[in-house]
């Protein structure tokens, strides 16, 4: 018995996967014998069971039928989708210059004006590679707080390596301790928590009270391929929910074919190091 349940599992698996080409095969090979069975059902002449096997292979036939058209209805237009997204972000990237880290730091303006971000906050995002982030893109209204910092980040550090290590690829924290209150207190939750130095702590560009981290998938939806950051020098800053909504949905899919398009122009380190990233 156990034998036939593990056939069944892997009949189930392989249908499950290739549906569409066995509705294909089999619309191909009942639509061939179709006249014949037509003339089958209706002959008194011919076994009743005979005939009721006719009647089953004709429905099958046109249930292959329905969904083979209906699959192709659906994948054509799937794929005109992926494209209009492409045309779009490719007239994205054509209105807002040629400049690798022009495009992402306008894309993230308009990312935080969308969310009514203010002086206390930025955006950043990063892209994994060989074991560590590297940072493409960030966005604050003040100056100070958009430089970048390190040109390559850990994966196993900080609330980037936390949300990237995590079963729902997201870390949230609204309560850090202020750091001008009680720099001892911050310094040592950022190690606790994250394992972050001291050192690298106390050259941070900003020391956020609220953070939100959250990883994105490929568009293939097959690995994660980047962090999206969060932060806010004030703390119970941000919703979650409203945060993971924008990016599981539009925002968070367009930043990830935004990376997948630009990586073609993506500069080498040299070149980064020169913008300051």
């Amino acid at each position: 018995m156990g034998g036939i349940e593990r056939a069944l599992r892997r009949v189930g698996r392989y249908l499950d996967r290739n549906l569409l080409t066995v509705a294909l095969a089999v619309s191909a090979v009942g639509l061939t014998f179709a006249t014949d069975l037509l003339d089958i059902v209706p002959d008194p002449t011919v076994a009743w069971h005979t005939r009721a096997l006719a009647v089953l292979a004709l429905l099958v036939t046109v249930s292959g039928v329905v969904y083979s058209t209906s699959r192709q209805g659906s994948l054509e237009h799937g794929l005109a989708t992926s494209k209009d997204e492409i045309v779009k972000l490719q007239s994205l990237i054509a209105s807002f210059g040629t400049d690798y880290f022009d495009i992402w730091t306008k894309r993230l303006q308009a990312l935080a004006e969308e969310l009514k971000f203010d002086g206390q906050d930025r955006i950043s995002v990063y892209r994994y590679a060989d074991d560590a982030f590297m940072m493409v893109g960030r966005f604050s209204i003040r100056p100070e707080l958009a430089k970048p910092g390190r040109s390559v980040y850990p994966a196993n550090q900080g609330v980037i390596g936390a949300a990237w290590r995590s079963g729902d690829g997201k870390c949230v924290v609204t309560d850090l301790p202020d750091p001008e209150a009680d720099s001892q207190a911050y310094l040592a939750r950022c190690e606790a928590d994250w394992q972050l130095p001291s050192g690298i702590v106390q050259a941070m560009t900003m020391k956020p009270r609220s953070i939100a981290a959250f990883a994105l998938k490929n568009s293939q939806k097959t690995g994660r391929n980047a962090i999206v950051v969060f932060e806010s020098t004030a703390a119970d800053r941000f919703s979650a929910a409203t945060l993971d909504r924008r990016m599981r949905g539009g925002s968070g899919k367009e930043l990830v074919l935004l990376l997948e398009v630009l990586q073609v122009h993506e500069p080498s380190l040299e070149y980064a190091h020169g913008k300051g990233f």
